[in-house]
């Protein structure tokens, strides 16, 4: 995966598309549950991101909802439209805007951090409360996936410097 692309010139729109299609699920369905003593209570993604705001850390709130779920969001559409052809695009963006947009917005998502902040509670409270995963989660994982592999199907670093990528969308 280091190395570039592997799996061809669509791969990138393929993995955008699917990154994008579990987003919404990843959004809507229960992201985690917690419980003790029979007191369950469940969350959805953003569920976190009103509990800094409520408890004061909303520099920290705007940050997750942004890191975590704004940008991994803006840079797979941004992705998916870049590879798509520029018949089908249309005039909406240039491909040059669209390459310097992420290239801008590969720096800021890590919704991989989220899945392992995730992951370490689990670790860390598991043994206190009782810990269920929901489909959310599995949704927001296979989503990080997809979103690392339509980043590394592109070569960012020329996309950053404008260059036009061979294969990505051809006019």
């Amino acid at each position: 995966m280091a190395r570039g692309r592997r799996l061809g010139p669509e791969a990138p729109l393929v993995f955008g598309v699917t990154g994008l299609i579990l987003a919404f699920p990843a959004c809507l369905l229960p992201f985690m549950g917690a419980g003790k003593l029979g007191d369950q209570r469940t969350s959805l993604l953003f569920t976190g991101v009103a509990a800094l705001w409520d408890q004061g850390m909303r520099a920290m709130a705007v940050l997750v909802l942004f890191c975590g779920g704004v940008v991994p969001f803006a840079l797979l559409a941004t992705l998916a439209l870049f590879v798509t052809p520029a018949r089908i695009r249309g005039l909406l963006v240039s491909e040059s805007d669209l390459a310097r947009l992420a290239g801008l917005l590969e720096r800021w998502a890590i919704p991989e951090v989220q899945v392992l902040a995730v992951l370490v509670a689990l670790m860390k409270l598991g043994s206190l409360v009782k810990i269920t995963i929901g489909a959310g989660f599995w949704c927001y994982c296979a989503m990080s996936v997809a979103l690392l592999m339509a980043v590394r199907g592109l070569d960012m670093d020329s996309l950053r410097k404008g260059e036009r990528i061979p294969g990505a969308s051809n006019p």
